[in-house]
């Protein structure tokens, strides 16, 4: 039996019995309260809320008292008086309008009907939205975007089948993200200041076509899409929690507190038996999130497959028949539409004018959406497409599961083994790395052709002496294998510190290096790379005889094999060093690794440089 507030009589009589009751029930406590108002617990002890504006509390203590801003909410819901302005100033509600999420819950919890005050804009925002079902979208690495480089997800909100045909439209859906708010142009700043948890993050929803324009289309992502099992009144909640923080900012941290770490705490607001955020380490990767959802039996009800327009291409090229495949590749070429159909037929014509199509799409995506320089290309491919008059068979799309974020291997990796020095002499190694992924380790799961290293460390143990051997704080190496049509370098960089032996420093020699490198790869035969590079070091070190800064540059090669559990990576580097006392160094390197199971591998390598010979040998396990 519900009891509905109504009468000035009766509401202040009705507020303190609700009060009483969350006393001594001890509602502040619940879990979904606390989740509901974001607050932080550090050994069971609430310490503050992660929202960051006073708008979002009631109560002037509201941010570290649970208990104050949920008597605060009863006495304003009761009450149906107080009015908030929102952040611009343009519009002012009720509290009720303003958080229906807790006004959903607490009447839940209540059984009392709190007064139901007009809300417009609320009602509009479920109205656009039309919500039925929960996707967590995975938008696959973006290596040209360090702030992407890592992957990202967001919410896809789901509306149901459309009311003219029966069918689901998703691009007419609504995602629902979490990034940083762009407080600084200058991309060092706004690095350090993401890093640091300094630069405020909000929530911003968009139809999901402008996700799939930005990341299929534009940065040439694939959207890997996970159908969440949630109920309609799970999903009712969610979307009133998400009206409620629209207007709030939170403290955006690039590595813990990031878009994949708020979209989980959303989701855990709906359903209180989810642990998801519990599950995370220190360092979230979005990768590993989209593994945390998959892992929880029966929330993920469903996996879609987005291609990107580089993997529409490729798919739709690749199907072609060798003949229509040379005609694509003289007209990446050529671009002359009138050579590319000469002489087809009309079911020929279909194939290679869609092809052709995409591959613009592909190589041109700013232009024809702006619909400048190759944007009158497409326009002549499309009218000669038209006159064709034959209806396109659908396109047969080859999922890339290898790929699949929810089957990678762990980000974080740990190791041990031994290092053994051309001297004779043997240490006992231990590695460990945070984050993410690197040219040996098995490709399942991962951009195939990339390294992508945070926080990859080595310590070396030795009856008298111990050392840190490398901390490597970020690596990219991105390979991009050049063809008819893909000609893009590819580059490398790197910021460390790590021990040595070459160019005359004296004992425990660590320096300190940003290094980078640009290079061509071809790929020979399926999984094996070559490429050249010129490649760019700066180091520092006090030690160093003469200088203590030494730059140089020089040429280097790398082959590289990676398939199946087995791989293989070889590197030889020449240096000229315009600073230093050796001037040049030379370095050869090689690794073997073999991976019989996801979580663990077994890798030698040897690096030969200018006065020393190292031999590794290790054991690893990712998790």
């Amino acid at each position: 039996m519900s009891l509905t507030l109504v009468g000035l009589s009766s509401r202040a009589q009705d507020f303190n019995s609700v009060v009483q009751r969350a006393r001594n029930e001890r509602w502040a406590e619940d879990i979904q309260w606390l989740r509901l108002l974001q607050y932080q617990s550090d050994f069971y002890i609430i310490t503050k809320s992660q929202a960051g504006s006073d708008k979002f509390f009631l109560d002037p203590k509201g941010s570290n008292h649970p208990d104050l801003e949920l008597y605060a909410t009863i006495r304003d819901l009761s009450a149906n008086t107080r009015t908030i302005k929102s952040r611009d100033g343009k519009f002012t509600d009720v509290v009720s309008c303003i958080f229906p999420a807790r006004k959903m819950w607490l009447e839940k919890k209540s059984g009392v009907k709190f007064p139901t005050p007009p809300c417009d804009r609320y009602d509009r925002f479920k109205e656009i939205l039309q919500a039925k079902s929960l996707t967590y979208v995975f938008s696959s690495y973006y290596l040209n975007n360090p702030s992407s480089a890592f992957g990202h997800t967001f919410l896809r909100i789901n509306k149901g089948p459309s009311a003219r045909d029966g069918e689901r439209y998703d691009l007419e859906d609504y995602g629902i993200g979490y990034a940083a708010l762009p407080v600084s142009s200058n991309p060092i700043v706004y690095s350090v200041l993401g890093i640091s948890g300094l630069t405020p993050g909000v929530f911003d929803i968009n139809p999901y076509y402008f996700k799939v324009r930005e990341y299929n289309d534009f940065e040439s992502r694939d959207l890997w899409e996970y159908d969440l099992g949630f109920n309609p009144e799970e999903v009712d909640l969610i979307v009133a929690f998400f009206w409620e923080v629209s207007d709030v900012n939170f403290n955006y941290h690039y590595f813990s507190q990031n878009c994949s770490y708020r979209i989980l705490a959303a989701l855990e607001v709906a359903r209180p038996s989810l642990h998801l955020i519990d599950d995370l380490k220190l360092h979230v990767m979005p990768g590993d999130t989209v593994q945390t959802l998959y892992r929880v039996p029966g929330l993920v009800t469903k996996i879609h497959y987005r291609p990107s327009a580089r993997m529409t291409f490729r798919n739709r090229f690749e199907q072609l028949p060798d003949d229509l495949k040379e005609r694509i590749q003289k007209f990446a070429v050529d671009e002359s539409p009138s050579n590319l159909i000469q002489n087809l037929s009309s079911s020929q014509k279909v194939g290679v004018l869609d092809t052709a199509m995409d591959e613009i799409d592909f190589l041109y995506p700013k232009d024809i959406a702006g619909k400048t320089g190759k944007y009158s290309l497409k326009k002549e491919v499309l009218i000669d497409r038209a006159e064709v008059g034959v209806t396109s068979l659908p396109l047969e799309m080859k999922i890339p599961w290898s790929e699949a974020p929810h089957d990678a291997h762990g980000s974080r990796r740990l190791g041990a083994g031994i290092r053994h020095w051309q001297n004779d002499d043997t240490a006992t190694l231990v590695s460990m790395k945070f984050a993410l992924h690197d040219l040996l380790d098995e490709k399942w799961g991962y951009p195939p052709t990339a390294q992508i290293t945070m926080g990859d460390f080595a310590l070396s143990f030795r009856p008298h002496q111990s050392s840190i051997e490398k901390a490597i704080f970020f690596e990219v190496i991105s390979l991009a294998p050049l063809d008819d049509f893909m000609k893009s370098p590819s580059w490398r960089l790197k910021i460390s510190n790590e021990r040595g032996y070459e160019n005359n420093c004296i004992g425990l020699c660590h320096w300190t290096e940003l290094s980078g490198g640009i290079g061509l790869t071809k790929t020979l035969v399926r999984s094996l790379d070559v490429s050249l590079w010129l490649r760019a070091n700066s180091e520092y070190n006090v030690d160093f005889s003469n200088e203590a800064l030494r730059i140089g540059a020089g040429p280097a090669a790398m082959l590289r094999w990676n398939h199946g559990i087995f791989s293989l990576l070889g590197e030889s580097y020449y240096r000229y060093d315009y600073k230093g006392a050796a001037k040049e160094f030379r370095q050869n390197s090689i690794g073997a690794q073999l991976t019989p199971q996801k979580s663990w591998a077994l890798r030698a390598s040897a690096q030969d440089s200018n006065s020393q010979t190292i031999f590794d040998t290790q054991l690893f396990y990712y998790y």
